[in-house]
């Protein structure tokens, strides 16, 4: 895995990231950008979730951005909630796809708690990428998304410690998804995933590339 640290642009401000690509790119190689969990809980670009899927996705064959939301690490401007944060997200899309070796039509977007609700509440965001991974995400945010109404595949994993969407009413929400969507339980972890970042990464990388359609070629 190469990693390497970059800016780039959006909303008049700068943002910071780290890209992550496999050893070897003999052709162009699909791409995932990772948003982090919640700034003001401690949330960046290297939490441990975040982390092990940038490097579990490196080592698959699938490139990577993380990135820092506005005004955390070296990242310009202030929190907003979530009300903002969906444009420097676009912006790592727009970022990743131009990124050289990587396949622009092939882009996926994975979100880890505060991340999942970035994502799940723009649709512009949605609609630049070819499927979605939601790790952690609350009960409530899955309710009220228009990701439901999405073509594109969903997959949403949560240990089954985390409270956050534990909700008898879950099965009705996700036969409310118009796309393919799938949904795993992991035994014993909760909302953190401590000592078992592995688990959810191979998962949530398993996804990837199945739904980015990876080759054996792009993952050695």
């Amino acid at each position: 895995m190469r990693q390497s640290a970059v800016s780039f642009e959006a909303g008049g401000f700068t943002f910071e990231g780290v890209v992550a690509v496999p050893d070897k790119v003999d052709q162009p190689v699909p791409g995932v950008v990772i948003c982090h969990p919640h700034p003001l809980r401690g949330g960046n670009m290297d939490n441990n979730v975040v982390v092990a899927v940038s490097f579990g996705l490196a080592a698959a064959g699938i490139a990577s951005i993380r990135f820092n939301f506005r005004g955390v690490g070296n990242s310009q401007g202030e929190h907003t909630e979530g009300e903002l944060e969906h444009e420097e997200a676009m912006a790592a899309v727009g970022f990743l796809r131009d990124w050289e070796g990587v396949d622009s039509s092939r882009i996926g977007l994975a979100g880890y708690s505060f991340g999942t609700g970035v994502i799940m509440g723009s649709t512009d965001l949605q609609e630049q990428v070819s499927a979605f991974a939601l790790i952690s995400p609350s009960y409530e945010r899955l309710e009220l998304t228009h990701i439901k109404t999405s073509p594109r595949p969903t997959f949403i994993i949560s240990g089954d410690q985390d409270r956050l969407i534990d909700a008898p009413q879950l099965p009705a929400v996700l036969e409310a998804f118009s796309g393919p969507v799938s949904c795993e339980f992991v035994a014993g972890a909760d909302h953190f995933w401590f000592g078992q970042e592995d688990i959810m990464a191979k998962q949530v990388v398993d996804f990837f590339t199945k739904q980015l359609q990876v080759t054996h070629a792009q993952s050695v």
